[in-house]
């Protein structure tokens, strides 16, 4: 009873009778709120970050020497 498995078969075997492109949708679905407020609440979360920064001259009059330091540090 035992029977070799064969391997040979080039591709998967079709079904012409129900093709798959003819999936069927749902027009009336929509998001549930919670997973509607999860995105909200990502896209509000993904910002770049941008740190205040001090501009300070260590030149003098004439010639200028700017610094910019972090206002966090």
């Amino acid at each position: 009873i035992n029977e070799p498995v064969k391997h040979d078969d080039p591709g998967p075997s079709s079904n012409f009778e129900f093709p798959v492109y003819k999936a069927v949708e749902d027009e009336d679905e929509e998001i549930p709120n919670e997973i509607r407020r999860l995105l909200d609440r990502e896209g509000k979360a993904i910002q770049p970050h941008e740190e205040a920064l001090e501009l300070i001259n260590l030149g003098s009059g004439e010639e200028k020497k700017e610094i910019r330091i972090g206002v966090l540090l």
